[in-house]
């Protein structure tokens, strides 16, 4: 009787991600098949499974706006962003748990409570300091304000403080100091961490959409999501292959960046014991 109640769990549990998963899967089917269908067929009802139109729709919508340079700006500017993060991330995440004084113990609380203020609260005041130190329209505009992150400081505090004692004791007594502690001991011991802090600021960064809207104002500048939006705003606003094919051009590197670095994020979770 148990082993028959374990096996009915255990189906059940496999049609409950079956059915999760194929929620999940379904935007990103839909937006490829319409991406390769024909207008005529992307209107019909219901939408066939297996598209059978051309890949012109990409072609076409490639040629009609500098996704070129979109993918450039928001490539730079997610690099850009990313490296800062991990670097005052790791400073400070080492200071708190391996520099204690009552400084540090008054400083985490702080970096929690960041977590708790809505961007919209904020959002003028930072648009102010942008205008008054004349970084408008700027890559800078785009990097420094994101230079920081509460979530990447807690997570890595909570790596660190899973380290043994032990090794900063062997390390001193070989004469490392703090510097050399942090770069050839800890950070190789941070890298499923900071694989996870990298992969989540930089789809942050990818799907930055209304402060770049805001302080921007040349395709020049502007990272790929307000492209997306300008190529919407146009005529191909009610052309939805063509608009299906630019979603999926503008999806495609976060997918393939979280294929790739899935295995480090899945282990950083079961690390430090985050559930999502």
């Amino acid at each position: 009787m148990r082993a028959g109640h374990r096996g009915a769990g255990r189906v059940a549990t496999y049609v409950v991600l079956v059915v999760a998963a194929l929620f999940a899967v379904f935007p990103i089917w839909w937006i490829v098949s319409t991406s390769l269908e024909s207008p005529a067929r992307a209107y019909s009802f219901p939408a066939a499974l297996i598209p059978q139109g051309t890949a012109a729709n990409y072609t076409t919508a490639w040629q009609e706006g500098p996704w070129g340079r979109f993918l450039l700006n928001s490539l730079g500017i997610g690099f850009a962003t990313t490296a800062f993060v991990l670097a005052t991330g790791i400073l400070a995440a080492y200071a708190i748990v391996f520099l204690p004084s009552r400084w540090t113990r008054a400083a985490f609380p702080l970096v929690l409570a960041t977590m708790m203020v809505p961007f919209y609260a904020i959002l003028v005041p930072d648009y102010l300091i942008v205008r008054d130190l004349g970084w408008l329209n700027t890559y800078i505009s785009q990097v420094v304000p994101f230079a920081a992150s509460g979530f990447a400081i807690f997570l890595l505090v909570q790596f660190m403080r899973g380290f043994p004692r032990a090794l900063r004791d062997a390390a001193r007594m070989d004469g490392a100091g703090e510097l050399r502690f942090l770069w050839s001991v800890v950070v190789p011991n941070l890298v499923p961490a900071l694989v996870t802090v990298g992969v989540y600021t930089f789809l942050q960064s990818w799907n930055a959409f209304l402060w770049p809207l805001i302080v921007t104002t040349s395709s020049s500048v502007q990272p790929i999501q307000v492209g997306l939006a300008n190529f919407l705003s146009t005529a191909n606003g009610t052309n939805w292959t063509v608009l299906a094919a630019a979603a999926a051009i503008t999806a495609a590197p976060m997918l393939l960046l979280y294929v790739l670095a899935q295995r480090k994020v899945v282990e950083s979770v079961s690390r430090t014991g985050l559930k999502g």
